[in-house]
Formats: C-alpha cells, sequence, structure tokens
C-alpha cells in the first residue's frame, strides 16, 4: 500500500504542471471532497437556483472554503444572502434605478425583476455596460436609486468611493455593500506604502486588495454621510443555505432630507 501511495503522489507531482491553473484547481476540489469525512459532506440548498445537494468548494484568498459555491449556478456565499434578504427585506415598491459594481451573473435576474433601470459598471473596459472608477463615478449628482457593490470597498480607497456612492444616491437611495470584515479588530489594517500584488496578498489576503477592514467599518460608512443599518447572517440561515455566519450586508442609505 505504501509503494501505491508513494506511485500515485507521484503520478500528480508530474501531472500537475502540465495542467492549467483552472484544471488543476478542479483536481483539487475533487480530492478534497472525496477525502472529507462523510459525516462532513452536508446538503444545503440554493435560493437562487433551487438546487439542493452538496456544494463545491472553492479557492478563498488564503483558505479552502467547504460547501462556498452552488454547483448549478455557481452562486457563492454573499450571492445566496444577498438573496435571501432581496425576499425578505427588498422595499415593496422595487429597487429604482439601480448601478451593479463589479456584477456577479447568479444575481442579475433577481435584481432586473426588482428594479426599473439595471445597469453595471467596472473599472476595468468591457466588464460591464459602464467604465466607471468608484473612487470618481462619472455620473450626475442624485442620478441613482440603488447601489450594490459586493466585496469591491477592499479593492478601492473607501474615503474616496464611499463619499462618491453617497452623491450619486438619491435622497433616500440605498446602498448595498460587503466586503471581508474582521469584527474583532477595532480598527482597520491598512497601508499604503504596500504596493506590491505580493505583499497585498499577503497584508490584506489578495493581491489587489488594499484595505482589511474591522470594526471601524461602520464608523467609515456613517462618516460619508450615510445611515447604517445591517443585515447579518444567522445560525440557521448557514445551515440551510450555506452562508459565512456573521457574514454581513451594510444596508447604507443616504437620509431622505
Amino acid at each position: 500500500m505504501g509503494m501505491l501511495n508513494k506511485a500515485g503522489i507521484r503520478t500528480v507531482e508530474l501531472l500537475a504542471p502540465r495542467l492549467s491553473q483552472h484544471r488543476r484547481e478542479r483536481l483539487a476540489k475533487l480530492f478534497v471532497s472525496m477525502s472529507r469525512p462523510v459525516a462532513e459532506q452536508q446538503p444545503y440548498t440554493c435560493p437562487l437556483c433551487g438546487y439542493s445537494g452538496l456544494f463545491d468548494p472553492i479557492f478563498g484568498s488564503n483558505a479552502l472554503r467547504f460547501d462556498a459555491e452552488c454547483p448549478s449556478c455557481q452562486s457563492r456565499e454573499r450571492h445566496r444572502f444577498i438573496k435571501l434578504w432581496l425576499v425578505s427585506e427588498a422595499p415593496e415598491e422595487g429597487l429604482g434605478s439601480f448601478l451593479h459594481f463589479a456584477p456577479e451573473p447568479s444575481l442579475e435576474r433577481e435584481i432586473r425583476s426588482r428594479c426599473m433601470e439595471y445597469r453595471t459598471a467596472d473599472i476595468t473596459p468591457g466588464r460591464a455596460d459602464l467604465v466607471l472608477n468608484m473612487e470618481s463615478i462619472d455620473l450626475p449628482d442624485a442620478s441613482v436609486d440603488t447601489i450594490m457593490a459586493n466585496h469591491v470597498l477592499e479593492h478601492v480607497d473607501d474615503r474616496k468611493a464611499l463619499p462618491e456612492l453617497f452623491r450619486i444616491l438619491r435622497p433616500g437611495g440605498l446602498a448595498l455593500l460587503t466586503t471581508p470584515v474582521t469584527h474583532a479588530w477595532q480598527h482597520s489594517y491598512e497601508d499604503p506604502s504596500i504596493t506590491t500584488p505580493e505583499a497585498r496578498h499577503r497584508h490584506f489576503g489578495q493581491a489587489d486588495h488594499v484595505v482589511f477592514f474591522g470594526s471601524d467599518i461602520d464608523d467609515r460608512i456613517r462618516a460619508a454621510g450615510f445611515d447604517l443599518e445591517k443585515a447579518v447572517a444567522d445560525g440557521a440561515q448557514a445551515a440551510k443555505y450555506g452562508l459565512i455566519r456573521g457574514d454581513t450586508i451594510y444596508l447604507a442609505r443616504r437620509p431622505a432630507a
């Protein structure tokens, strides 16, 4: 058995460098899934597409997240949580004129059905309807009813981006914001001298991140002028839909007057 194990490992070592990154990840996920104890392989339900069964692991910035991705629609934890919020908490009158930064296909249909106008935006040309820099948004004041930015704030200077989001929202408008947060930290971790992709990955968890937020994210959002409420994923939701326990949607609203 020892010789067979060594031969198998050697085969993988020889094969892996010849595979694309995508195929290596698929192979790794297969081994991970097959190696988990049966008792840990629990079925979940996807509120976006209706799939029920085992979810797939994904490679996060610094860790492998089990049960993170729906194999049917490729939604991840935050997408499913937003769907649940849309169903239970979204305004009955709809979301009006909607601007979706760094758009996710798994959420587009859900949002389109709830808004009068749906537009997408990204800083990279070709990825969305509009090419927009969140730190300096080329849109008129008070021109949007609802904004969504899932895991975008950690990529930008939030002290520039949040006031811009506030500016383009109409009075009473809402920004739906998510980002990685370490709630036990009193202060966010940031250092403008850290600029290389390798160093940013080491310090902030991903090569294109510039900050890792702490609990002071609440104050940073309010400092831009927003009123703030939060939706937090609870244990029952996590157990049924494969969410991250304690994951937070920041509901930043521009005051109506």
